[in-house]
């Protein structure tokens, strides 16, 4: 009886859900639509569940990190002195607060903090540097990996640029954020706070990063969304440009980066500054361009205030942007608009820049 019960069950599970002879074709189409989306569910709720899963551990593992920064920094250290002696005996001018952290992984090199939960250390692997892009602190392979650069840091002593990359995690972790800096996107790890790009700006308009000598806080002044393939239109190589051999150099990069930035802060920059770049992926106009949203800021020159006028803020109407943004938004450059005093003497050069532009592809 109990088996002849199962197979009625079964019977009646197979014409409700499973397509059958003698089925009508809408009968068929919607068996079909039922059973993908079964399919779909189960596994988006894997990819959720996995996902929701490595953030946790992830998360885990950075505030331990930060606590160990802070107690450090108190002279609380958990590593015996042998340890510590050893550590400030390779590398003699470490702050404290990073004694601990680097014995454990030698390939730290700082710390940032950026806005709304960028809080992370720097990562540099000499041998590979791009193998941060899925390994975490500990050197384990992980999918979000860590926030890290591919250029030494070491104490600044001419204008150089240090470029940090991380991910744009749609969880809004690692560098998701840095994309709130940008008027165009709407993405920031679907944490851009109603799309207020100055009211997240006036919050939060410095950078603070420290390297394992000096802490350091900077002042955000340009923010540019960029294409990284020929197919779209020309791809300025914004991640090249580390240091300049003299002062031309140096205006022809920041000519390009003020043209395309997205806003202007009213913070000025002159040759000789400490620059970072913050880059993240970004997807303004879809995924299948694959662009960047560069955040730039200079370092608080010696005797100068840290504090900004955050009132100057303003939207770029026209920045340049890249072939395939024109062709899917509309519209094209109307030209150089910037202020040229945010610059200093970036008018003694403007001929010299705009001829070396010229032999560039466009």
């Amino acid at each position: 009886m109990a088996e002849h019960l199962n197979e009625k069950q079964k019977n009646i599970f197979v014409r409700i859900f499973v397509p059958s002879k003698g089925d009508s074709v809408g009968t068929i189409v919607r068996k079909i639509i039922f059973i993908v989306s079964i399919i779909v569910v189960i596994v988006c709720g894997a990819y959720i569940l996995n996902d929701y899963l490595t953030r946790s551990a992830d998360t885990q593992m950075n505030n331990e990190l930060e606590e160990k920064l802070d107690l450090n920094a108190s002279g609380s250290f958990s590593i015996d002195k042998e340890k510590v002696d050893e550590v400030k005996q390779e590398v003699p001018e470490i702050m404290d607060k990073f004694v601990e952290l680097y014995a454990e992984n030698s390939d730290i090199v700082g710390w940032i903090k950026v806005g709304h939960y960028i809080d992370f250390p720097v990562l540099m692997n000499e041998e590979d540097t791009d193998f941060y892009i899925d390994h975490n602190f500990y050197k384990e392979e992980s999918k979000t990996g860590s926030i890290f650069c591919d250029n030494h840091v070491l104490p600044f002593t001419d204008a150089n640029n240090l470029v940090i990359y991380g991910h744009n995690m749609a969880s809004g972790e690692y560098f998701a954020t840095v994309t709130c800096y940008d008027p165009y996107s709407s993405s920031g790890g679907g944490l851009n706070f109603n799309g207020d790009f100055i009211g997240y700006y006036k919050q939060y308009p410095t950078i603070q990063f420290d390297t394992l000598w000096e802490e350091g806080t900077y002042k955000i002044f340009a923010g540019i969304y960029i294409n990284t393939e020929e197919k779209d239109g020309y791809p300025y190589p914004y991640y090249k440009k580390r240091q300049f051999k003299n002062e031309l150099e140096f205006m022809d990069f920041m000519g390009n980066i003020m043209d395309r930035s997205t806003f202007y802060t009213g913070v000025d920059v002159e040759y000789g500054d400490q620059i970072i770049t913050l880059s993240t992926c970004c997807y303004t106009i879809g995924k299948d361009v694959d662009a960047r949203f560069a955040l730039f800021a200079r370092k608080v020159r010696e005797g100068e205030s840290p504090e900004v006028d955050v009132d100057k803020i303003m939207i770029n109407p026209d920045p340049l942007f890249f072939d395939t943004y024109y062709q899917r938004m509309g519209g094209s450059w109307g030209g150089r608009n910037w202020d040229l005093s945010l610059v200093k003497d970036f008018d003694k050069y403007s001929d010299q820049i705009d001829s070396l532009d010229e032999k560039e592809p466009s």
